[in-house]
């Protein structure tokens, strides 16, 4: 890459004010503008000042200081301005296409204002549009050009409340009825219910539906997914016989109508299912491309990568802006000082700058790395949807997964440990609610959870490692991965003979002895674990078993009931002494008011074109 000019970053990148930073500035090795030029690319450095500044310029998206919006009006707000956002097309189509980054550029500049709004625009349009453009077919293209223009808001139901991370076990049925060709969509019960779908509710319309498919003689074929109308966009009505809500208020987030659903025989169309991975003929015969099950079943979720990957930037973003308030905040904040008439910014005490800067050099590196995942998982993204069913293409899939299962977990937690630090190394000001580090840590708190939690994810990437390694044991075929992130496995057996040694300490600086220590760390654990698990395996346990057999539980409910409070000090549901956890959780939500209700706005929205103006004037 060409080294950027002065000029170049001169004109993309405003002058800052001058005041008490300027001192440091001043003493800084390298033009900041320079670096952001190098960094970014002058093409997304266009693109975020012309995001930031559509933003900035608009009185929708004015800061309400001083005072705290209800719950009700917190949605109404950021549904207008993810309508206002969908509506200004800040980033074309074909833009989005030619440059993949571009979409991550999008989504991270909303979230830098505000992660309910990017979150509510990356579930309608990306997470649900692109679900419909990917997994279904020709019949289904109708539907692109209503989402674009808001005629229905979309949503992606995939949890239940007793089925998160366990995607196969979903209970949600869809069984085909030959004889009016449509589905027959249901919920058996509560624990079946789609739970914490962003979108659903109070404003989504239609719903990527994830259930069981079932054709004529009880065969089920897993799990596919299938379009569904939940409500009506005129009246924002259920549908008959759709039970949908809002599961109310949350730790973070609250711009966000995170909903359930429930089905009780729901009929839907043939054509609803997205049958890019398997299809029904009106006669009720199931065909598919796949002739690997869990093949199928993989192509299913692919979705989830994207989330994934997309989780690993919105992490990054948060650590920035934690980073960037609690660096800047230290250069000007003095405490002590040589004399007692001279004190000094506590950026100067080393105990603050270990607490910091190690979380500065993270953004660094996991922004990059983020970047680059993000495009190797569109060029694969892209094979997909071509023709490309080669060897090289379903490796690059299985390492694609493996790395976004391992990444999310790595940033999200990286972000979540660096803003608590932010939020104590700015003291009580960190505490203090306009500073927006609480914020910040509340809504990365989620990272960690959705789209798989982070500990079920690490144990897919140490899956594929697992069977990577056994490979390599068998003496099978030259361990060599399409983005080589695991091709240092081939020397498995040398890494771990290898000892540390560094003949200075400047020696340890170079990033080649952190690596290797890496790589040694990474071949030792593989090591341990296959010895643990085959000494399972040896003393008659399933796979299962010998995965788990090492964990201090029998004594655990016990120990709890020696600490644990009456249910009316604990007051949680899903604590409660009696274990009736869904039961208790049903309850509960239901207990939240208006949660079954339509949107109190929504009548006026739906019928005057004025109402932002109105909404602005109650705020």
């Amino acid at each position: 890459m060409a080294a950027p000019s002065e000029g170049d970053a001169a004109s993309l990148l405003p002058d800052l004010p001058g005041g008490p930073l300027q001192a440091y500035r001043a003493h800084a090795s390298f033009c900041w503008k320079e670096l952001a030029l190098f960094l970014e690319g002058e093409d997304m450095l266009r693109l975020k000042k012309s995001i930031f500044s559509a933003l900035e310029d608009d009185p929708l998206f004015a800061r309400s200081r001083g005072h705290e919006l209800s719950l009700e009006k917190h949605r109404e707000l950021t549904f207008l301005r993810c309508k206002r956002v969908l509506g200004r097309t800040l980033v074309r189509v074909e833009d989005m296409v030619r440059n993949p980054l571009s979409v991550l550029t999008l989504i991270t500049c909303l979230g830098t204002y505000d992660w309910s709004l990017a979150q509510k625009f990356l579930l309608h349009l990306l997470v649900f549009g692109f679900a419909i453009y990917k997994s279904g077919s020709e019949r289904h293209l109708e539907y692109l050009p209503k989402i674009l223009n808001v005629e229905i808001f979309g949503c992606f139901a995939v949890t239940e409340v007793s089925h998160g991370s366990n995607a196969k076990a979903i209970r949600t049925t869809a069984h085909y009825d030959p004889a009016t060709e449509e589905f027959i969509l249901h919920s058996p019960d509560f624990e079946a219910a789609k739970f914490w779908v962003g979108n659903m509710g109070k404003t989504a319309t239609h719903a990527v539906v994830f259930a069981q498919l079932y054709t004529p003689g009880g065969r089920c074929h897993g799990l596919h997914s299938f379009l569904v109308q939940i409500r009506n966009p005129k009246t924002l009505l259920p549908m008959p016989g759709v039970m949908v809500g809002d599961i109310g208020k949350k730790l973070g987030l609250n711009g966000i109508d995170n909903g359930f659903a429930m089905f009780h025989k729901v009929r839907i169309p043939r054509q609803a299912l997205l049958n890019q991975t398997g299809d029904v003929t009106p006669e009720g015969t199931y065909v598919t491309p796949f002739k690997d099950a869990k093949q199928r079943f993989g192509a299913s979720l692919n979705n989830l990568s994207i989330g994934r990957a997309i989780i690993v930037a919105m992490s990054v973003v948060n650590l920035k802006l934690a980073v960037s308030i609690a660096l800047r905040f230290s250069a000007t904040r003095r405490q002590f000082g040589p004399t007692d008439e001279e004190e000094v910014p506590v950026l100067e005490y080393q105990t603050q700058r270990w607490r910091l800067l190690p979380y500065l050099a993270a953004v660094y590196a996991l922004d990059h790395f983020s970047k680059w995942l993000f495009l190797n998982l569109a060029e694969f993204q892209q094979g997909l949807m071509g023709t490309d069913r080669s060897t090289r293409q379903a490796e690059l899939g299985r390492e694609i997964h493996a790395l976004v299962s391992g990444s999310k977990p790595l940033a999200s937690w990286t972000a979540q440990r660096g803003i608590q630090e932010c939020r104590e190394a700015c003291g009580g000001h960190g505490y203090l609610a306009v500073n927006r580090l609480g914020d910040l840590r509340n809504e990365n708190d989620p990272n960690c959870t959705y789209e798989g939690d982070n500990n079920v994810l690490l144990q897919q990437t140490s899956c594929y490692l697992l069977g990577l390694l056994e490979l390599r044991l068998q003496g099978g075929a030259r361990l060599e991965s399409p983005l080589g992130t695991v091709d240092f496995l081939e020397a498995y057996p040398d890494i771990l003979d290898q000892r540390f040694s560094c003949p200075s300490v400047t020696g340890c600086l170079e990033s080649s002895v952190p690596l290797a220590a890496y790589e040694w760390l990474v071949c030792y654990l593989l090591r341990e674990s296959v010895q643990k698990v085959n000494e399972e395996k040896r003393s008659g346990s399933s796979d299962f078993e010998a995965r788990n057999n090492s964990q201090l539980k029998d004594d655990a409910v016990a120990l709890v009931d020696v600490i644990a409070p009456p249910d009316f000090i604990l007051d949680s549901p899903i604590g409660r002494a009696d274990g009736e956890l869904y039961k208790n959780l049903w309850t509960a939500v239901l207990q939240e008011s208006q949660v079954l209700e339509r949107a109190s706005w929504w009548a006026e929205f739906s019928a005057s074109k004025t109402h932002v103006e109105s909404l602005k004037s109650r705020l």
